[in-house]
């Protein structure tokens, strides 16, 4: 698996160190002094046709019905289920670089760059959504409430 440092340089993007614990929507907006929408949240849900990575922005929440429509019953993995589908932590996963088939929502791709994950809860990942899109092969579906 590619490291992170090495996907954000291919992709242009920047992993800033933060230095302490950031762990909420409000906590990364208070740290990078970005708006809530331009902060993004990589969720992995486990669904009846598999786990995904699902990627909304920090103003929405995931809806699990409209999930549903698609890959079946939905659930979000618990800690140590994000662990190993991932190699991550909860709170640290970043929107790249992460084996799952992965969806976003379309109203993350109207900010010009947007703050994730950046591997640990001390780091956060600035990129360009069309970048999330491009590296993962990212599934463009509304899934916000």
């Amino acid at each position: 698996m590619k490291k992170l440092e090495e996907i954000a340089k291919e992709l242009g993007a920047e992993i800033l160190e933060i230095g302490r614990p950031v762990k909420t929507v409000e906590q990364a907006t208070r740290e990078t002094g970005v708006s809530k929408k331009q902060v993004i949240k990589s969720l992995v849900i486990v669904s009846e046709s598999g786990p995904l990575l699902v990627i909304v922005d920090g103003e929405s929440r995931v809806s699990m019905s409209k999930l549903e429509k698609k890959f079946g019953k939905c659930r979000f993995a618990k800690p140590k289920e994000v662990k190993e589908l991932t190699g991550y932590e909860v709170g640290g996963v970043p929107p790249v670089g992460v084996p799952l088939k992965t969806v976003i929502d379309p109203k993350v791709l109207e900010n010009e760059y947007v703050i994730g994950g950046g591997g640990t809860t001390e780091r956060l990942l600035r990129i360009r959504p069309e970048k999330i899109v491009e590296y993962q092969n990212a599934e463009i579906l509304d899934v916000s409430e």
